[in-house]
């Protein structure tokens, strides 16, 4: 130290060191600096996560202005608005809960578009209305109709996918209804694809027994049970 005092030893003479009594670092001019990140402790509001001077010393990952404790998106760039997330289409959800992230939807139907009541109609009818042979995945003709219904929803609303789930109620075998189920609800994406409709927007399951509407206890939830359910997707 060429004479000259170094009270806390840190290899820096007191005159120069901005922290003279509490051992530091060069790059933090005798201050300590534990996340070493060249802001001294005094004067980093994150000292001990490595950051950046123009968040005062916090991280911000993504670079969006909005230090990582406080960005719901921390490796997404987004805006002060949507908490740091961003939001693609623009409809005021951020893109971290939207459902629909890229295509303008509503609050109400989880950031997806809404879905036209003429839409919901027709697939309400279609849980009781698609009827299939007994024990097997044979469509019954009373079907068709119904089923033409959602063939013309597709192709007048070429944004949609669409999920196809099969159900069945409790009698038999769990495993075969399963399969039975499965079996049902390819048949309807083989129908709809027939009539022109992409097989790539459509996605068929079967779920057996495993999510009754309605008891299995009775004739009329047994009923209920047996459905074919669609649900819109963008």
């Amino acid at each position: 130290m060429k004479g000259c005092p170094d009270t806390d030893d840190d290899g820096i003479i007191d005159a120069e060191d901005a922290c003279p009594a509490v051992k530091g670092v060069i790059s933090a001019k005798g201050c300590p600096d534990r996340d070493k990140d060249g802001i001294q402790d005094s004067e980093d509001a994150c000292p001990d996560v490595f950051g950046i001077i123009a968040m005062k010393g916090c991280p911000d990952t993504d670079g969006d202005g909005i230090t990582d404790a406080e960005d719901a998106c921390p490796t997404v760039k987004g805006t002060v608005d949507m908490k740091g997330c961003p939001d693609t289409d623009g409809d005021g959800i951020a893109d971290n809960v939207d459902e629909c992230p890229t295509v303008k939807g509503i609050a109400s139907n989880n950031g997806c578009p809404e879905i036209k009541e003429e839409t919901k109609k027709v697939f309400d009818q279609a849980l009781k209305g698609v009827q299939f042979e007994t024990s097997k995945a044979v469509i019954k003709t009373s079907s068709y109709a119904i089923l033409n219904n959602v063939a013309k929803i597709m192709e007048d609303n070429p944004e949609y996918k669409l999920d196809i789930h099969g159900h069945t109620d409790s009698q038999g075998d769990a495993a075969k209804n399963m399969t039975l189920s499965k079996e049902r609800a390819t048949s309807v994406k083989a129908y709809l694809v027939e009539k022109g409709i992409d097989t790539g927007r459509m996605d068929s399951e079967g779920f057996g027994i495993t999510q009754p509407k309605a008891t299995n206890d009775t004739a009329a939830g047994r009923a209920e049970n047996r459905r074919v359910e669609f649900k819109v997707k963008f």
